[in-house]
């Protein structure tokens, strides 16, 4: 184990029983009666979907029957953009998520630090909780706690490969055999990889291919701003990514249509062999597989370009969304309590059956999914995960990484102009000053 192997150890594990809320006993949670009845708004983008969060907060209420909740969310690629109109104006809801990483610092004085009411009941649930606290650090102020663990992989559509003559028992392992498999897969009308543009190239693109350039020690010093885009590592990410739409793995509307949900829906039509997705949360096993049929669908790692580096055949992991207890808000205590449910035990359950969810909570029974290859198989894939690049992307860098892949693909910048794309937005990000 390195000496950077601190910031995210991660095994995601199962089956016991804890209360969610630590910090309140039974009796008191279930009499509403000594309780004044409060209102708490919810905002996220809806991660798992409309009904799973129907069905959660109606669990929460039943368990703390004085607290409504009024649920709010947009799409994903507009929450950012209305968070920040509610930080703004320092109001809005009491309870709202992000994404763990310099996502959820950058916005962090509109968060409580919720350090005081974690207790051993609630963080002794997680698996891990840091990647919501400064520095990665339990000791220093934390602004929420995750659900769920998250990290990236690549689906495939088990008749598409073999329409293609592949063996999906046997998908392609390396770089250089996934081209000749997407060669296979085109030569029968379909696309290789279905793509659109959006800030999902970040998060989930992005951390595949750096893992064959920089060890744990490379991505904390790019995390902190040690590293330059110009240094050669980083540019031949950039060249990697390029490449991926030079030799024409995508559908031929990837560069005009959003990833969410349109890139998606060209793989669920059968009109491509494989989608680079993510585990939990949204885009997950759950709707590849209820759109095209479980049997129908595999899941593997990302094709490994260097197998001799450091990082290759392991998992980008990283805890999922966080929610956290606005600064503004009117009834701190009674958002804690939804925060700690959602991390519980008690919700555990519910998210991995309705959502698809991969839960951080220790408690949650993976025995739960039988009809789920790709399920049982993402459980061997996360046990051992390295640094996730991605979310130590700041905002500046992950918009420049997308914007500049938009326009790679549609042929308006040289890799060595996104390369000083990039370098401009690690300038202009004052949390990443060395």
């Amino acid at each position: 184990m390195t000496r950077h192997k601190h910031l995210l150890v991660f095994a995601v594990a199962s089956v016991v029983a804890i209360s969610a809320a630590g910090a309140v006993s039974s009796a008191s949670a279930a009499d509403s009666g000594t309780h004044t009845p409060v209102t708490i708004t919810v905002f996220n983008w809806g991660q798992g979907g409309d009904q799973y969060w129907a069905d959660a907060n109606k669990a929460f209420e039943a368990k703390y029957p004085w607290i409504t909740v009024k649920a709010e969310s947009v799409p994903f690629e507009q929450y950012l953009q209305q968070e920040g109109a509610y930080i703004n104006s320092k109001s809005g809801p009491d309870v709202m998520a992000n994404n763990v990483g310099l996502e959820l610092f950058e916005r962090k004085t509109a968060y409580l630090p919720i350090n005081d009411r974690l207790t051993p009941d609630i963080t002794g649930q997680l698996t891990t909780y840091k990647w919501g606290c400064e520095n990665f650090d339990t000791t220093q102020p934390c602004y929420g706690l995750p659900q769920s663990f998250q990290g990236n992989v690549m689906y495939y559509n088990v008749k598409v490969l073999q329409a293609a003559g592949l063996d999906p028992q046997n998908p392609p392992a390396t770089w250089d055999a996934f081209n000749a498999a997407c060669d296979k897969i085109k030569a029968t009308g379909k696309a290789c990889i279905a793509m659109g543009t959006g800030s999902t190239v970040a998060y989930w693109d992005y951390p595949e291919i750096a893992r064959n350039y920089l060890d744990e020690q490379g991505i904390v010093d790019q995390f902190k701003g040690k590293i330059p885009w110009t240094d050669p590592r980083m540019v031949n990410i950039l060249k990697r990514l390029a490449e991926m739409a030079d030799k024409g793995w995508f559908q031929d509307s990837a560069s005009t249509i959003p990833m969410l949900p349109d890139g998606g829906d060209v793989f669920t039509s059968g009109n491509a062999g494989f989608i680079a997705s993510i585990v939990s949360d949204v885009f997950n096993w759950k709707q590849w597989g209820d759109a095209i049929g479980n049997d129908n669908l595999g899941v593997m790692p990302w094709p490994v370009i260097d197998a001799n580096a450091p990082l290759a055949h392991k998992f980008s992991g990283v805890e999922g969304f966080v929610h956290g207890v606005t600064s503004w808000s009117q009834h701190p205590d009674e958002a804690f309590l939804y925060v700690a449910w959602l991390a519980g035990a008690d919700n555990a359950n519910l998210f991995l059956q309705e959502a698809g969810g991969q839960p951080i909570n220790k408690a949650f029974n993976a025995s739960l999914i039988t009809n789920s290859p790709s399920f049982t198989k993402i459980q061997t894939l996360i046990k051992d995960p390295t640094l996730h690049a991605g979310v130590l992307l700041s905002g500046k860098e992950a918009d420049a990484l997308s914007r500049g892949y938009q326009q790679i693909m549609l042929k308006q910048i040289t890799v060595d102009q996104w390369v000083q794309q990039m370098q401009a937005a690690l300038v202009a990000s004052p949390e990443k000053k060395p």
